[in-house]
């Protein structure tokens, strides 16, 4: 009783009744965000590459900011999964139309998966949008020498640098384009140039120590890749641009630990898988290099030569309708590419089906250089088997 007077007569003497605790508010959304960040960069240094991009994925739909979904797709970039990539670019792409953000970040996704066209359209759209945007003439030289435009390429890429010098991406792409047209000394000094801007960016020593390697500066390729790895002892592209540089040296072991660790670092990259292959095929050890093959042609996007190699061994153990099989996408996806035609010429000879083996190897004389060395081999195929009713 006395304690029930006490708290009337408080509530007499104050006037009002005694303040209510309120219950303490839940964790912001972006503390949960950034925790689900970390979450994720941890899943992927420990390579659970699935429930890394369900953190990232998770983080997004908390927050909706646009720099957790730039860092997923680039995570998605890096592991092989362009597709994964395109589809969550272009949510945001589609739900922003007036964003510069959405066309950057959907037409890089394009690009990585090699789909110039279309990323030749969204960087067109972001000129329109911004004719100054370095980042939209950026992506429409990449989108365009892909498209096997070179020179239009070229000429975008070196404008995109000239409207913001300073920015080191636009120095690496410019100098990956002109490196991929051989002209490895100017692209060397982007390189360059981007590592006075981003010192401490791995990507940036990696490609130097591509770049020497290619001008026989062995020494200088070692000591660029050397501190690409101590930035990043994670890049599997400076273990496998390591391994190609033993290889060159004629260091065949330590060639295999390389590629061993880019595979091991980098498992969706085909190309990484295709060179492992190609150790081992050197030191003829075909059941390792076959396994490696199989591993590179069963990715997302398997590199062309990896895809030859693995049938031209599917050919000789008679094993032809994987081959065919395999050879049938590969055309599909690339029309263009004439070793494509030299390996179904083989499959369908092999087969004695001599007139889709001669439209094959027609096919390649058509579409390989002038200087390709099958050429001559292949018009006395052709000459052969059309005597045999091709």
């Amino acid at each position: 009783m006395r304690i029930a007077a006490l708290a009337l007569a408080l509530v007499a003497c104050s006037g009002s009744p005694p303040p209510v605790k309120k219950p303490k508010p839940p964790p912001e959304v972006k503390n949960d965000s950034k925790a689900l960040v970390s979450e994720a960069r941890e899943l992927a240094k420990s390579g659970d590459i699935d429930a890394a991009d369900k953190s990232y994925a998770d983080a997004y739909a908390a927050t909706k900011d646009v720099a957790v979904l730039e860092e997923r797709v680039a995570f998605l970039l890096k592991n092989g999964r362009a597709q994964a990539a395109q589809d969550a670019a272009k949510a945001y792409y589609d739900a922003n139309v007036s964003d510069p953000h959405g066309y950057q970040l959907y037409g890089s996704a394009l690009l990585a998966g090699g789909r110039g066209a279309e990323a030749l359209e969204v960087a067109d759209t972001l000129i329109q949008l911004k004719t100054d945007d370095p980042i939209g003439h950026s992506q429409k030289g990449e989108a365009l020498i892909l498209l096997d435009r070179a020179d239009e390429g070229l000429d975008e890429l070196r404008k995109a640098k000239d409207l913001d010098p300073k920015n080191p991406n636009l120095h690496i792409a410019l100098g990956k384009a002109l490196d991929n047209g051989k002209k490895v000394d100017e692209a060397a000094l982007e390189f360059q140039a981007a590592a006075r801007f981003s010192p401490d960016n791995a990507e940036v020593y990696v490609l130097l120590g591509r770049a020497r390697r290619e001008q026989g500066e062995y020494g200088d390729a070692k000591t660029y890749l050397d501190k690409a790895l101590d930035l990043d002892h994670n890049s599997g592209r400076a273990y496998f641009e390591l391994g190609l540089l033993y290889d060159k040296q004629n260091k065949e072991s330590e060639a295999e630990v390389a590629l061993a660790q880019a595979v091991q670092k980098s498992p969706s990259e085909s190309m990484f898988w295709y060179a492992y292959g190609e150790i081992f095929r050197g030191q003829d050890r075909m059941d390792e290099a076959l396994k490696a093959y199989k591993t590179a042609v069963g990715l997302e996007n398997p590199f062309p030569k990896a895809i030859q190699k693995y049938v031209g061994i599917l050919i000789e153990k008679k094993q032809f309708d994987e081959a065919e099989d395999l050879l049938t996408k590969a055309i599909r996806k690339d029309g263009r590419n004439a070793q494509n035609y030299l390996y179904a010429g083989q499959l369908y000879a092999a087969k004695k089906k001599w007139k889709p083996a001669v439209e094959n190897y027609q096919k390649f004389l058509e579409l390989a250089p002038k200087g390709d060395p099958e050429r001559n081999k292949v018009k006395e195929l052709v000459n052969e088997l059309k005597r045999r009713g091709g």
